[in-house]
């Protein structure tokens, strides 16, 4: 079977161009060149409101606290004095 030819043949495409102007520059990324700069927060606005669900007020430290979230278990206890 005959397939019809194309009745306009496009060019072939053109070569890029040579020397220094051939590589694009390079473009700074968006996420650290347009990022915002980290705010600083006087300590009075840092602290938590008491009615904040996310916070625990427990008294807990050290050994009682890694007890209570992680289940810990004490096998044996070294004193580290010299």
């Amino acid at each position: 079977q005959h397939q019809p030819a194309p009745s306009a043949q496009q060019p072939p495409p053109a070569a890029p161009p040579q020397g220094r102007d051939a590589a694009p520059a390079p473009e700074a990324s968006r996420s650290s060149y347009g990022a915002e700069p980290p705010r600083s927060v006087s300590p009075e606005d840092d602290v938590p409101e008491d009615d904040d669900p996310d916070l625990v007020d427990s008294a807990l430290s050290g050994h009682d606290l890694i007890v209570r979230e992680l289940g810990a278990t004490v096998i044996d206890e070294f004193a580290n004095e010299q």
